[in-house]
């Protein structure tokens, strides 16, 4: 089998439990992503406020297919002896046109993103796979994220955790320590240095970061590998949550809500 990771944590995953043409997939609370010809990325979605599952919108396709449907029927109204091969042919190609569009389009309704949100940040990731392919990836980490009901006995033990840090004011340092190693590019870790984001030794101004992902651009590194730069942007995002402090009224709501379901108290 393909073993596309397999590190000091024993982390194994076989690429047939990847999704196929994404090279997604999930290993606890982890969302994997191993594109063809870039190191393994994995993010710890315990970071995540939430994860949702969006359809990507086909209006703009929409609307280029009509306005070829559109320019196919003004050719076709228009046709003169004097011009009949030229405009034959111009026919065809609005045609083409509008038969790919409507195709675009109804390809994109059915299609999926991945929308992570981190506090006002939010991150698209494209999954062109079946989409209840992508629903499972959903499905499987949205327990773990900040804002979802408590549901497993590991997610309550860790906002347990994050509780008795913020009450004996141990918040922030035990929040950086959470976040190193939440975004690992191959073995590099991604972490924020002052003003800078670094991947392993490479380092890029957090500004150029950010203009990166306003483009959908992904950032550079080494060895023709890359990272998409709003992943990144997500790591700045925990490490300014981290500075503010925890969320003490949704953290202590979920805890009682999990214990009463369950009947458990804690220390029980």
């Amino acid at each position: 089998m393909d073993s596309v990771i397999n590190d000091s944590s024993a982390v194994v995953l076989e690429r047939s439990q990847l999704l196929p043409r994404s090279g997604i997939g999930v290993h606890g609370p982890y969302l994997i992503i191993a594109a063809p010809g870039n190191p393994v990325i994995r993010l710890d979605t315990r970071l995540l406020d939430r994860i949702e599952l969006i359809g990507r919108r086909p209006g703009g396709a929409l609307v280029l297919a009509g306005m070829a449907a559109a320019g196919f029927v003004a050719g076709a109204f228009t046709l003169i002896p004097d011009g009949l091969f030229t405009g034959l042919f111009t026919c065809a190609g609005m045609a083409y046109v509008a038969q790919e569009r409507f195709a675009e389009a109804r390809r994109r309704g059915r299609s999926r993103d991945l929308l992570l949100t981190l506090g006002d940040l939010p991150v698209a990731l494209h999954v062109d796979d079946d989409p209840e392919m992508v629903k499972r990836i959903a499905d499987g980490l949205a327990p773990y994220t900040r804002q979802a009901p408590i549901t497993r006995p590991e997610v309550y033990e860790d906002a347990r955790r994050r509780l008795e840090a913020q009450s004996q004011g141990r918040s922030d340092a035990s929040a950086r320590r959470e976040i190193e190693g939440s975004l690992m590019v191959g073995a590099e870790i991604v972490q924020v240095m002052g003003d800078r984001l670094c991947v392993g030794t490479t380092d890029f101004a957090i500004e150029a970061v950010r203009e990166y992902a306003l483009r959908g651009a992904n950032l550079p590194l080494p060895g023709n590998r890359s990272l998409q730069a709003a992943l990144g942007l997500l790591i700045v995002a925990a490490e300014e949550r981290a500075r503010q402090g925890e969320d003490v009224e949704m953290l202590t709501q979920r805890i009682r809500e999990y214990e009463a379901w369950t009947g458990r108290t804690a220390g029980r």
